[in-house]
């Protein structure tokens, strides 16, 4: 297995020293002496003298080290490699201040048939006076059986001040049933109990129960595990893997991963949840091969969590390749039975392409309420865990409906997206958004934002974002380039897509003229109807293909009747998937709209001749 060096999330700066085991000398090292060194210079490839030949102290593995990844000691640096990997640096529990920053509350509201409530205004406590209220707004909590949570940041309470957890209730004219309690301070684990206790204002129902023990763990989470969402798979290149995970809570948590049919998975990253990011994270993992499947899962203080699953890298970059994607938009209703088909087809990708959820909200909470509903759909979650998932937004993902980028709590929103996300990018350095450029093979996707700067410079990307997609189409030499946005790019749309800002549309359109840009296809969503469209490009140029997918779960609208509509559908939810073959003396791509129910309605086959 070939998996080194490695990368961490942002925050974990390590660097790895490869090292060799006595006797057993991998590609590249010599044994001398009863040790492995490097045929190379030590300087071109390793470091200084300490790095690449260790004293007796360093590394002293008896005859079942060298053939056993599980009984190496590691060293000072605690490196502890098998004949071919590198191991990374567990950096080990970040330390947890004595002023609290950020409390995040966990409820589980009980089971029994009437244990949610709707009225109850419910508080929690740790002094008398330092109460905090445990509603989400715009998310209907406290609903049977199911976990809320609440982050309470710069808080500024010192540990010491924390006399209790009381749960207070008022306005209990709706009685309701708590089934268990978690307490995470600056993500430490401090308070875990199951608390089954009636709250309200009627006979036993208490107005205020307060924890005889005060803060301790009669349990360890009160979601189902510590691995509460995930694991994802998000964007994948020839030689890396970006993987999703939420876990309860700061724990250690180690990734990993090998080669398909390889007898031994080690861990290849090691990361710790932030509190400050919901407890998700994205490790990242470089030294992959291309056109290679491997099969990872997370452990999670020393216990493997959640599914073993497996992903396949693309292949090179550039390579003549024949691929399989599907997309869709627009997913709100609580079933959404149509990403079991789309897992069915096992395509390469799936791509959200915006109303990913309704929350339509700027709160923070309230987002990450709706990113951990997304991930708990049945089969939606499960797609994930096995096809590379990345996503762009719209308006009700964004912060509310035809909302652009004068509304406030867009840097909440971006903030939220790109924790529950694991693109590739976030924007450039300078420019934030969700606008990304991903490949596979000589296929460019370009993932773009038509929310953040929707309304400045006349346009529905703003100038910077603008010239980065002409700056990345005029780079791109794929055979196809498919550019993805959430609203219609059509001029037949509503008032809330491309439409609005022609002028835009058409110096796009005659940039990709001017450049001798070939190969565009574009994709769309928002409208809750499915459709294929041939928009007139620039003058001299060549009509541009719009594939336009939505519903995945939400009601239809009607089909139009314009000049550029080809095909319509709005009696079911949909999806379409796209078939890409680059080998062809004509390259083709053909898209394939799907209904809820995994039937074929129609397709259509576009050739790279037409797109010149």
């Amino acid at each position: 297995m070939k998996i080194a060096p490695l990368a961490f999330p942002i925050g974990l700066a390590l660097v790895l020293l490869p090292a060799c085991p006595t006797l057993v000398c991998g590609p590249g090292t010599v044994e001398v002496d009863g040790q492995c060194v490097p045929t190379v210079d030590d300087d071109d490839s390793f470091g200084d003298d300490d790095d690449t030949a260790p004293d007796d102290d360093d590394i002293a593995p008896d005859d079942d080290d060298a053939t056993d990844d599980d009984d190496i000691a590691p060293d000072d640096d605690d490196i502890a490699p098998d004949d071919d990997d590198t191991a990374p640096v567990d950096p080990g529990y970040p330390e947890f201040p004595e002023v609290i920053d950020v409390l995040t509350i966990g409820v589980r509201t009980g089971y029994s048939e009437h244990a949610g409530t709707n009225t109850n205004s419910l508080s929690l406590c740790l002094t008398e006076t330092d109460c905090f209220s445990l509603n989400v707004p715009d998310v209907d909590d406290f609903r049977v059986g199911e976990m809320d949570v609440y982050s309470i940041e710069d808080l500024g309470l010192p540990r010491s001040d924390v006399d209790r957890v009381e749960i207070r209730s008022s306005n209990g004219t709706d009685k309701w049933i708590s089934h268990c309690l978690e307490l995470r301070f600056d993500g430490e684990p401090v308070y875990c109990n199951y608390v089954a206790e009636e709250f309200g204002e009627f006979g036993d129902e208490l107005a205020s129960w307060i924890d005889p023990d005060g803060l301790h763990n009669a349990c360890t989470t009160c979601w189902d595990e510590s691995l509460t969402h995930g694991p994802m798979v998000g964007a994948i290149t020839p030689d890396s893997a970006r993987l999703f995970l939420r876990a309860d809570a700061t724990r250690q948590v180690g990734l990993h991963l090998a080669e398909v049919g390889e007898a031994e998975a080690p861990v290849v990253a090691w990361t710790y949840p932030s509190a400050s990011t919901d407890f998700t994270a994205q490790p990242l993992v470089e030294g992959l091969l291309p056109d290679t499947e491997y099969r990872y899962w997370f452990e999670i203080e020393g216990a493997p969590e959640g599914p073993q699953e497996a992903f396949r890298t693309p292949p090179a970059s550039g390579t003549p390749t024949t691929l399989s994607m599907a997309f869709g938009s627009c997913s709100k209703f609580d079933e959404q039975p149509i990403f079991a088909h789309i897992a069915a087809g096992e395509p390469d990708l799936f791509f959200f392409i915006g109303d990913n959820h309704y929350g339509n909200t700027p709160d923070l909470n309230a987002l990450r309420w709706y990113y951990r509903w997304g991930l708990e759909r049945v089969g939606r979650g499960a797609l994930a865990t096995t096809v590379s998932t990345l996503a762009t937004w719209d308006d009700h993902d964004y912060v509310g409906n035809n909302t652009d980028g004068n509304d406030a709590g867009k840097e909440t929103a971006l903030r939220v997206f790109s924790e529950y996300w694991a693109n590739p990018a976030a924007g450039t350095e300078t420019t934030p958004g969700t606008f990304f450029v991903h490949s596979w093979g000589d296929v460019d996707f370009f993932f773009l934002d038509d929310r953040y700067y929707r309304g400045f410079d006349n346009s529905i990307l703003g100038a910077e974002q603008t010239q980065w997609l002409q700056d990345e189409l005029a780079a791109s030499t794929a055979t196809f380039k498919l550019l993805l946005s959430g609203s219609q790019w059509t001029t037949h749309g509503s008032s809330d897509s491309w439409a609005t800002f022609p002028e835009a549309t058409d110096a796009l359109y005659e940039f990709i003229r001017d450049q001798a840009i070939d190969g565009v296809v574009l994709l769309s969503g928002d409208v809750h109807r499915s459709e294929f469209r041939l928009n007139p490009g620039a003058d001299g140029g060549y009509d541009f293909p719009e594939l336009v997918s939505s519903p995945l779960a939400n009601s239809n609208s009607s089909c139009g009747d314009d000049g550029e509509l080809l095909e319509c559908f709005n009696s079911s939810s949909y999806y379409i998937t796209v078939d890409i073959d680059t080998t062809a003396p004509d390259p083709s791509l053909t898209a394939t709209l799907w209904d809820e129910s995994g039937s074929s309605l129609t397709d259509w086959t576009i050739l790279r001749s037409s797109l010149e």
